[in-house]
């Protein structure tokens, strides 16, 4: 049966390790897990509709194809309208083949050639669940004729589609979706989730994904395929994420604590015209909890800044005394937001650099380091979109997004530290594996937001959080953040700082902790009443 998404995700090299020992001990075939992988999408299929008026499924002629005449087979058994189309018969001596024989022997039809789907809708026979088995995890290109019309028709029906294993025409590895691919409504993952499936473009065809185990306990084989061993595959240890599994890792405050102790941010950034950016960053660093947070940015900002957050310190970032003894203060620095790409930009980057403590690094200091060059160290912590990333490793955007878990390594590879490769799936890599955080929304498709992400992990990493664990807690909290503002008020017109309470709630988020409110007789957390208290405070500042 079908399962929520795992923590592991696994590389088709890894689910190949895995079949081919279970089959060395299964008389050389692996067979019993084709039925078993044609019965959880079955299952899965009665999911969503019980009693369907008619189903079709398509089949190609690989292990793919195999699973789909398992699931045909199960259709005829139970007595549910179906057609099936194959793009050819499997390859002799097959397990789709035998599948295939099973299929036919027990009365099933195999139609060769696509319906009309006008004619088949003017008759009331239209599908009501589309199967996709037509490609499986094998796929390195863009699909070859006829695939590619086969494709088409699967998503020119108005059915609910389930895809078996990886909808076809996507990368299973990298996420790359090629020219033809399907739109799946679900996906039924096999064995182990596919790291293609969670990232980049292929999050927009893959639909609800549920993972069927087929009885076997994979986890002994996750992280089994070093880089010395496959070229073009993810290199390290893959692992999915979301908010809940970064609470335990959240800091917390003793009764006796003063802002000393929650940590001292420097934010370096705001050339004249960009002073939000900067803005954006030190209100993420205060609601994310840090203590001090201070902002070295042009003279021409400061009062702005002063006047949209007062609890932010401020620092001109053309006074050079005065930048040092901010360095030094610092537990923390984050640069780049804002910061434009002068002379004088490049200087406070080297200076940043050489100070010897965490840096985070993100926008302009990127797009420096990409032009100039300079050294990295050990406690960077890099945040990178696919565009920064094209610049640090001289490629195109195109090629980033073709395989962001080779990029990510790469980059990672070279800069040492921990790096963060934005996007929808994002990545995180510090040298040992990388995570998928499964947490964003399209509502944060503005500008701003990766800004508001700086501060927050600037503000983690002060409160003591390690540079992983502070990388990967802020960008659940900004993508949950992100997900639930989109939900309460909208995906389109969302702006960063209207992350913010939510930012606030979630780094404050504790197992019990509503309970504890309302055993006091307090309410639960409401954005509404938490807005109207800011606005009121901001209409009546006395």
């Amino acid at each position: 049966m079908a399962t929520t998404l795992p923590h592991h995700v696994f590389t088709t090299q890894e689910i190949r390790m895995i079949e081919q020992e279970h089959a060395q001990v299964h008389n050389g075939h692996c067979y019993d897990l084709m039925e078993k992988a044609g019965r959880a999408v079955f299952d899965e299929m009665r999911q969503v509709n019980a009693h369907p008026n008619m189903v079709y499924v398509l089949t190609g002629k690989g292990n793919n194809g195999g699973d789909g005449y398992i699931v045909a087979a199960m259709l005829l058994k139970h007595h549910i309208p179906f057609r099936l189309f194959a793009l050819g018969e499997p390859h002799a001596d097959s397990e789709a083949h035998t599948a295939f024989s099973y299929f036919t022997q027990v009365g099933g039809v195999v139609e060769y050639e696509l319906p009309n789907l006008s004619a088949e809708a003017a008759q009331g026979n239209s599908p009501d669940i589309v199967i996709d088995a037509l490609l499986g995890t094998g796929l390195e290109s863009a699909p070859r004729a006829p695939v590619g019309q086969w494709i088409d028709f699967i998503n020119s029906t108005k059915a609910y589609v389930i895809a078996v294993d990886v909808p076809s025409g996507i990368n299973a590895d990298t996420g790359t979706v090629y020219t033809d691919s399907v739109m799946a409504n679900k996906t039924v993952c096999m064995l182990g989730l596919k790291p293609g499936l969670v990232t980049g473009d292929a999050v927009d065809y893959v639909g609800e994904i549920k993972v069927a185990h087929l009885g076997l306990d994979v986890n002994s084989y996750h992280g089994k395929i070093s880089a010395s061993e496959v070229d073009g595959a993810p290199y390290y240890p893959l692992y999915l994420s979301t908010y809940e599994d970064i609470i335990a890792d959240l800091p917390v405050r003793t009764q006796s604590a003063h802002k000393g102790d929650s940590g001292r941010v420097l934010l370096i950034g705001g050339s004249v015209g960009f002073g939000g950016a900067i803005c954006l960053a030190g209100q993420g660093a205060l609601r994310a909890g840090a203590g001090l947070v201070k902002v070295a940015t042009d003279k021409a900002n400061i009062s702005a800044l002063n006047a949209a957050r007062p609890e932010l310190m401020t620092v001109d970032m053309a006074d050079d005394d005065a930048m040092q003894q901010a360095l030094a203060w610092a537990d923390v620095i984050a640069i780049g937001p804002g910061l434009g790409q002068s002379a004088r930009a490049e200087e406070l980057v080297e200076m940043a650099l050489a100070a010897e403590k965490t840096t985070i690094l993100d926008a302009d200091a990127l797009n420096i380091i990409s032009h100039h060059g300079m050294s990295f160290n050990q406690r960077t912590i890099m945040t990178p979109h696919p565009g920064e990333a094209a610049r640090l490793l001289g490629t195109t955007v195109d090629k980033i997004n073709a395989d962001r878990y080779k990029a990510i390594y790469e980059l990672q590879q070279r800069s040492g530290g921990v790096v963060l490769l934005k996007g929808a799936g994002t990545l995180i890599c510090d040298g040992k594996s990388i995570i998928i955080v499964k947490e964003g929304s399209p509502a944060m498709a503005s500008g701003g937001m990766g800004d508001l992400l700086t501060g927050i992990i600037a503000a983690l990493r002060a409160q003591g959080l390690s540079q992983m664990q502070a990388t990967l807690a802020g960008a659940c909290i900004h993508g949950r953040s992100g997900e639930l503002s989109g939900d309460d008020f909208g995906i389109m017109g969302t702006l960063a700082l209207d992350l913010l309470p939510y930012v606030r709630y979630l780094v404050n988020k504790r197992p019990g902790l509503a309970a504890h409110h309302r055993g006091n007789g307090e309410q639960e957390f409401s954005l509404a009443r938490y807005e109207a208290q800011v606005n009121a405070m901001l209409t009546n500042p006395a």
